[in-house]
């Protein structure tokens, strides 16, 4: 009665050599980095006894932060706690105001950038700020042939227009993430609710841009909506390239409005409360840009 039982193979690489080996030879295995969002899922276990697993965690390549003179790239399986811990110097702080956003230091220790951003079907901090920062994934695709082949994709092209992870072709790892370290000086990020329990009303917002001496350049802005996905607008940030500062409250009634209607154009089902919370969080930012303005 127990020849039908067995448990669950999990495959433990140390070099990422080994793992392709193991992706080849197990192309439908589990990659298994922090498990914060697999842990949490209500049907997850028990699971099929005859899945195998990848443990990540023992691949010393995915585990370093290294600094160049035009970027810090970050290993896949570093932590929100290590990135805290050994970054907060050279991190921006909109990436810093997303890791200080997760949940409690014990969740901190346990979520992995590479982790936040394959989660399959909702969007969280971590992404948020790193698609401001036009941060660059790397991802490893293992095909069935047997060869592998490497591409470096922008973080806000991984998600569809849903919101969802973007499948590729045969077996594949995101390893590394790359941040230039030219990013502007003004840096906001917002989350209002909690995205994981109130995927369908929380917002989160970054911003950045450079504030010269009477204007704004280089403006990027990225709005998720968890269930949704990523919103950054052309012609929202368009505008706010170039403005000037102060900005006059009718011009931030007008911008937010236009918002407005790009987000209902957008998202025809998002409820009027995270609508609501993202107009808010967007203004403000633009009335908080003013007040430091005005006191330099």
């Amino acid at each position: 009665m127990y020849e039908e039982l067995r448990s669950t193979t999990v495959h433990t690489p140390i070099t990422l050599s080994e793992y392709g080996q193991i992706a080849n030879r197990f192309p439908d295995a589990l990659n298994w980095a922090g498990g914060t969002y697999l842990m949490s899922r209500p049907n997850f276990y028990p699971m099929d006894s005859n899945i195998e697993i990848i443990d990540l965690s023992g691949i010393e390549e995915l585990q370093r932060i290294t600094r160049t003179d035009r970027y810090i790239e970050i290993g896949s399986m570093v932590t929100a706690a290590q990135l805290l811990d050994t970054g907060r110097q050279i991190l921006p702080p909109v990436l810093l105001g997303a890791l200080t956003s997760i949940g409690s230091t014990i969740v901190r220790r346990q979520i992995t950038v590479g982790g936040s951003l394959c989660i399959p079907d909702i969007r969280l901090s971590i992404p948020t700020a790193l698609a401001v920062l036009d941060a660059m994934a790397e991802v490893r695709i293992y095909l069935a042939n047997g060869k592998n082949v490497t591409r470096w994709i922008p973080v806000s092209r991984l998600y569809d227009k849903d919101g969802k992870f973007v499948p590729f072709e045969g077996k594949f790892l995101l390893t590394h993430i790359r941040i230039g370290l030219q990013y502007g000086a003004y840096q906001r990020f917002l989350i209002t609710g909690n995205p994981m329990r109130e995927g369908n009303f929380s917002v989160i917002i970054a911003f950045q841009a450079e504030k010269t001496a009477v204007a704004l350049g280089k403006v990027q802005l990225c709005v998720t909506f968890p269930k949704k996905g990523f919103f950054i607008s052309k012609e929202i940030i368009g505008q706010l390239s170039g403005i000037n500062l102060p900005i006059a409250p009718k011009t931030i009634w007008t911008i937010t409005g236009n918002l407005k209607g790009e987000l209902r154009k957008t998202y025809p089902s998002l409820s009027s409360l995270q609508q609501e919370r993202a107009l808010r969080r967007f203004a403000s930012i633009l009335y908080d840009l003013n007040t430091l303005y005005l006191q330099s």
